[in-house]
This record gives C-alpha cells, sequence and structure tokens, in this order.
C-alpha cells in the first residue's frame, strides 16, 4: 500500500472512531476558527489552477497572441513567445504577472486577461455515512449542504453533530468540525461552510460495530483516488471526471 493512502486511511480511521465516541474531537468547530476565509468561498482571485483547466488567454492589442490553452497533465501550459510556464499551482494573479513578465521582453504596456473555460481540478471528497460517497468539482461556490445532498443524503447512522472537514492535504492539514444537523434542524447559518479544492468531508457513523471492515471500506473508496506523496493527487490532477463521480460502495 503507498504511504499516502496508508497515511490518510490512518487519518480517517481515527477521526472517525474520535467522532464516534462520546467526546468530540479536538477539532476547533468551524464557528471558532480563526480565520474567516476558511468559512467563506473562495474569492477568484484565490482560484488555483490545475491539470486540465482550460484557460483563454487575452492580451490587449495584440489580437494575434489570444488563444485557448489547456493546462497539461503535468501542470504546464505553452504559450506563444513566452514558451513553457508551470501553470498548475499558481494563482489567477501569479500566471497573468508571469505571462506579462515574459511579452515584456517582446512588447511594452502589456495587458494580460485569463478567463478559465472549463475547470477540471477544483474537486473535493465526500466520504462518510452518506448515500453515495463521491468526488465532487466545484464549478460554482458549493456549501457543505450542497455537497451532502448532492451525494443524495446522510444516512440514519450518520452523526450529523460533528461532522468532520479536513483542509489542506497530508502536508498541512487542518481538521474542523462542522454541525451539520444545526444548518438542518435550527437554521445555523454560522455552520454552513463553503468548501475549497482537495477538501475532505468524512460524515462519522454514531458506532463503528466492526472496525477491520470499516477500514476496509474506506481503503477501498480512496485507494483509486491517492497517490504519490500528497493527498488524492490523482484526483485533484483530474481523476474524476464531469461534475461527480460515484466512490462506489
Amino acid at each position: 500500500m503507498r504511504p499516502a493512502i496508508l497515511t490518510l486511511l490512518m487519518l480517517v480511521l481515527m477521526l472517525m472512531l474520535s467522532a464516534c465516541a462520546t467526546t468530540m474531537t479536538n477539532a476547533p468547530n468551524i464557528e471558532t476558527a480563526s480565520d474567516a476565509a476558511t468559512i467563506r468561498a473562495p474569492a477568484p482571485a484565490e482560484f488555483v489552477f490545475g491539470p486540465g483547466d482550460r484557460l483563454s488567454v487575452k492580451v490587449w492589442r495584440h489580437e494575434d497572441l489570444d488563444m485557448e490553452v489547456t493546462v497539461a497533465p503535468d501542470g504546464g501550459i505553452t504559450y506563444p513567445l513566452v514558451g513553457r510556464i508551470q501553470a498548475a499551482g499558481m494563482s489567477y494573479p501569479q500566471l497573468v504577472a508571469a505571462i506579462e513578465t515574459a511579452l515584456s521582453e517582446y512588447y511594452t504596456e502589456v495587458s494580460v486577461a485569463v478567463n478559465v473555460e472549463k475547470v477540471s481540478n477544483q474537486k473535493v471528497f465526500i466520504l462518510g455515512e452518506v448515500k453515495t460517497p463521491m468526488v465532487l468539482q466545484i464549478e460554482n461556490d458549493l456549501s457543505i449542504l450542497e455537497a451532502l445532498t448532492r451525494t443524495g443524503g446522510i444516512l440514519d447512522d450518520a452523526r450529523t453533530d460533528n461532522v468532520l472537514l479536513i483542509r489542506g492535504g497530508l502536508d498541512e492539514p487542518k481538521l474542523y468540525t462542522v454541525d451539520v444537523g444545526a444548518i438542518y434542524g435550527k437554521g445555523e447559518m454560522s455552520q454552513l461552510v463553503y468548501l475549497q479544492r482537495g477538501d475532505i468531508v468524512v460524515v462519522p457513523t454514531k458506532t463503528i460495530a466492526n472496525v477491520e471492515k470499516f477500514f476496509r471500506r474506506i481503503q477501498s473508496v480512496l485507494a483509486p483516488f491517492v497517490g504519490g506523496s500528497a493527498i488524492y493527487r490523482n484526483a485533484v490532477s483530474g481523476g474524476a471526471q464531469g461534475t461527480s463521480s460515484s466512490l462506489g460502495d
């Protein structure tokens, strides 16, 4: 088993066991997060390009340079006069600046605009006690409530007051709890977190009767989507197709 898969399996398993316990996990509730950006939808300037994203590049007063490019699986794009740019991992301002800087060697007063024509790498994982665990593609603002609805809903055995949100990947994971039950039952909007690229949402069960069986199930769910040294690299790089992909039972 690859190290990234094993690490993520252990993380999810420990979190699920913790969430099933009588005491809450030590992860802070999303309402108490000190960073306001944790709850709100990402701003356009925070969008990070990735493999499969199709971009439209326009250069003011140089229509001959206007073109569409697709971020390759290795994260690069090729642009006239500029050559190869490693676009994956760049934000919108960073990519614009990189193209403008390169074109400034040939033109003066360069002004570049980049528009996203198709999004392919803004994926989140919805796991645990939902009808259909899946990978979802973020095309617009996606709240945790909408994401859970897309899976077909929460199962009867789910613990809705302690839904787990893992953000930041394996390198620097940040853990939060979300009281989804309060959103449904009380209209508590402070719990309505918006998901970001790479988020993992784990809906715990009230009890885990067979830990070994549960571990195998989580392994089978995550294995096709996790690789390399970073969390779920394959899925973030285009492993799921369309707006959603079922992860199976």
